[in-house]
């Protein structure tokens, strides 16, 4: 097909105008690789014993290792970004298997090898946090509050071991999320960012990486 030079230079335009547009709406708030030097700002939040979190290399990336028997401990990092409708939560995570005789619901066995979170301020009492969880048994997409506390909810993103063993990559609306999981509240900013691998009512020894942690706004 022959354009026209004034219809060819209109339509140049238009692309070009489409595309800084595009990348004007799409901006990266917060990202994490897990390389060496980036993880700084990251600590640990102990509850029980400590889950062995490290810094490893595979292939030709590095990753976070979460390795937990007997162990409940979160990694995470401090945050100040407001809170947006358009905002969108993604990582990658495998895990090498389900803790044996982990529950969804028992607070005893509330242990989970994969888990992801976001934690808002609330100003008053602990924050709200949105948990992306690798469940035990839960139904893929299902929510359930935390057996100790409903200002913890959690949503199924996978369950148990027939994913196991692969790299999954992760993509959330935390707009969309939050108004599931707290219908009628505003979104508060974001104070937090984390994962947590845990095995300390259970005892079963597990593993699971992270990577490639991601919050923007498209």
């Amino acid at each position: 097909m022959i354009f026209p030079n004034n219809t060819l230079l209109t339509l140049l335009i238009s692309l070009c105008l489409s595309a800084n547009l595009a990348r004007a709406q799409t901006r990266i708030l917060f990202q994490e690789t897990f390389e060496p030097k980036t993880t700084n700002h990251w600590q640990q939040v102990k509850f029980e014993a400590l889950t062995d979190y490290q810094i490893v290399q595979q292939e030709t990336n590095h990753v976070l290792s979460a390795r937990s028997q007997r162990a409940a401990s979160a990694f995470a990092t401090k945050l100040e970004i407001p809170s947006g409708t358009n905002l969108f939560f993604s990582w990658r995570w495998q895990i090498d298997r389900c803790p044996t005789n982990g529950s969804d619901t028992k607070a005893k066995t509330f242990d989970h090898t994969g888990r992801i979170f976001v934690a808002f301020d609330t100003f008053i009492g602990p924050p709200k946090v949105i948990n992306y969880v690798w469940a035990n048994h839960s139904a893929s997409n299902a929510v359930f509050d935390h057996p100790l506390s409903s200002r913890t909810k959690f949503i199924t993103i996978r369950t148990g071991n027939t994913d196991a063993g692969k790299w999954w990559s992760e993509s959330r609306s935390l707009g969309a999320d939050w108004a599931r999981l707290f219908p009628g509240e505003k979104m508060p900013k974001i104070v937090g960012i984390g994962v947590f691998t845990n095995s300390d009512g259970s005892e079963a020894p597990v593993q699971a990486w992270y990577d490639d942690v991601l919050l923007e706004i498209r």
